[in-house]
């Protein structure tokens, strides 16, 4: 069989030409994960994959099928997208529309495919693992052929700590209607909630800290508000601590019309100001409620709260009396929320500005963190153009970097909305998915697939979760050696702009890393 290995750090094609790389040679840190792609020729014979190790280690092999995924319009140079390739050109991998390897289903579950075999190699090493290099092979089966293609893989004694010891915060907001829809089970069934649990298990595994629930249901007799449900957020949060969820964030419960508005409104009713009698008194009703629930689940040492999404130079000082209003009830538990100004002091505890406002007014936001303050970043649809997302015309290196940004910042965690938001009728063909009456850039509502039985993970999940890995690393670099670290960070990315396309450079950055932290033994 004809066959090529790629880096994990780059992306393949359907069409994508061979290369001359015949084997894999990896490298990993103990308790990471790292892998390779292999692209070959297959005839129409049954195929069947096994892999085998020359030595006894306690390395896990992982197998995926990669599954083509369209991305139907460019990422446009300044918001959205677009059908202009001149307006993108400079920063897109690839002229739309076109298909792009990105979902992964695991091989035995993965339907058979004509022409092109597709694979991902994924090895993860316990922390008990011993250093050392081992070897192994990947045998392809077709029918009565075998094809045999050779593996190293050097571990190191470098530790990426368990997700209890991380310092990278993360949170990926969560499409609880969606889920339901896209599995086509009824939400809040038996069968909804084991789906549930898979996609809390994913997030745990990209190392995600933090994970959102729902927010309370309003209740109303003869048009009257009497109350909230809570059992939605309830049996999430039970479920994702049943998982290993180290955090539980509570959902948004207020938002402004429109961004330059200076009230908030309660999500279950529009048009009723915060600031009003009634908004406050509503909203006590919520909180009090609330505060029961987490109370009763002795969550308070485990809780974040976010209250109003993206709060604005022009409505910052009503987050704040929103924020007081909260503190009333629920003393104690930290909000956070992704903001667009730096005028929120004491109103909020977890800052997450976006990747261009935090370089905007970094010197302000550097203030708030010298000072004490927790600060994270987030990116998402904007600004679009080349700066770093989890957009699939982007290169893959971006949704790695991105983490490598934040360790240069000093930036202590992580938030991107689209986990799951399954929108429009076809992701696997139209990864752009329709947003008030334009186009998100592919694959910013999600990182993640239905499958079969759960999510499917794609290379970019991948990514960020290498990405967290690597920041843990970095950290631990900075504490010792922090020029030496910034210096290999800048090799890689300088802004969240200005970053490298190329794979192999990302891939030889991480293994000067290892070196580094090494010597530091």
């Amino acid at each position: 069989m004809k066959y090529s290995v790629f880096t994990d750090t780059d992306w393949i094609y359907p069409d994508s030409a061979h290369n001359e790389t015949k084997a894999v040679r990896l490298r990993i840190p103990r308790g990471g994960h790292t892998g390779a792609q292999i692209l070959g020729e297959i005839p129409a014979a049954p195929l069947r994959l096994q892999f085998s190790w020359h030595q006894e280690t306690d390395l896990d092999i992982r197998l995926f099928r990669l599954l083509p995924v369209g991305v139907n319009e460019n990422t446009d140079s300044k918001l959205m997208t677009t059908t202009d390739y001149e307006r993108c050109k400079d920063f897109v991998t690839r002229k739309a529309p076109f298909e792009v390897y990105d979902a992964l289903c695991p091989f035995e579950d993965a339907p058979e495919e004509d022409g092109r075999l597709a694979v991902y190699l994924c090895i993860e090493a316990k922390d008990c693992v011993v250093p050392g290099t081992y070897t192994g092979e990947l045998s392809v089966l077709e029918g009565s052929l075998e094809t045999k293609i050779p593996l190293t893989c050097e571990v190191s004694s470098v530790l990426v700590p368990p997700l209890s010891a991380s310092r990278l915060g993360m949170l990926n907001f969560f499409d609880y209607d969606g889920l339901a829809t896209q599995h086509h089970v009824e939400k809040g069934s038996a069968a909804y909630w084991n789906l549930f649990a898979r996609y809390v298990k994913a997030q745990i595994d990209m190392r995600c800290t933090h994970i959102l629930l729902p927010p309370g249901e309003a209740l109303f007799e003869n048009g009257v508000l009497t109350g909230f449900d809570f059992s939605m957020a309830e049996q999430a949060g039970q479920i994702a601590k049943r998982e290993g969820a180290l955090w539980l964030c509570g959902g948004h419960i207020a938002h402004w019309h429109e961004w330059d508005e200076q009230e908030y409104y309660p999500i279950w009713n529009q048009s009723l100001g915060i600031t009003t009698t009634e908004g406050y008194l509503q909203l006590r009703l919520y909180l009090t409620q609330w505060a029961e629930i987490v109370k009763r689940n002795n969550w308070q040492d485990c809780m974040a709260q976010a209250l109003a999404d993206e709060p604005q130079t022009h409505n910052d000082s009503t987050y704040r009396i929103l924020a007081g209003i909260f503190r009333k009830f629920l003393p104690g538990i930290p909000i956070i929320d992704a903001v667009e100004t730096t005028n929120l002091g004491g109103g909020i505890d977890i800052w997450v500005p976006k990747q261009d406002t935090y370089e905007k007014w970094r010197s302000e936001y550097d203030k708030l963190q010298a000072a004490g303050e927790t600060m994270w970043f987030y990116t998402c649809a904007f600004p679009a153009g080349p700066i770093m997302n989890r957009s699939m015309d982007l290169p893959l290196t971006a949704s790695r970097a991105v983490l490598w940004m934040g360790a240069l910042y000093r930036l202590s965690g992580f938030l991107h909305w689209g986990f799951n938001y399954y929108i429009g009728s076809d992701i696997w063909h139209s990864a752009c998915c329709p947003h008030k009456g334009a186009l998100l850039p592919a694959g910013d509502a999600h990182i993640v697939y239905p499958g079969k039985d759960g999510p499917l993970r794609s290379m970019r999940f991948e990514a960020q979760r290498s990405g967290a890995e690597d920041y843990e690393l970095l950290m631990q670099a900075i504490d010792t050696a922090p020029e030496e670290t910034d210096r290999i960070i800048r090799n890689i990315c300088t802004s969240f702009r200005d970053y490298t396309r190329e794979g192999t450079k990302l891939a030889q950055a991480k293994s000067h890393l290892l070196t580094l932290l090494e010597q530091d033994k």
